[in-house]
């Protein structure tokens, strides 16, 4: 029963992690809309009003997962330090 806590606590963690995250990373300030422009003409082959969004929200998902996964192991290292 306590295995199946620490899991749920863990996944808890790292969900609360990546939320955070998610509000505190925001691509479009260091994308232009040049940039994203660019990105949807490569990836469709044009660049309309439908698919211009799409690089920041890529950038902001990889981002936020990124730094959620690097934030959780360094909380579950310290954790493993502090403990033992």
């Amino acid at each position: 029963m306590a295995t199946l806590a620490r899991k749920v606590a863990k996944t808890a963690l790292f969900i609360l992690l990546f939320c955070l995250c998610a509000k505190v990373i925001d691509a479009s300030a260091f994308i232009s809309e040049e940039t994203t422009s660019n990105f949807s003409q490569w990836l469709y082959g044009y660049a309309s009003q439908d698919n211009f969004d799409d690089l920041w929200f890529y950038v902001n998902l990889g981002g936020s997962l990124l730094v959620a996964i690097v934030l959780y192991n360094i909380i579950i290292q310290s954790l493993h330090f502090f403990t033992k």
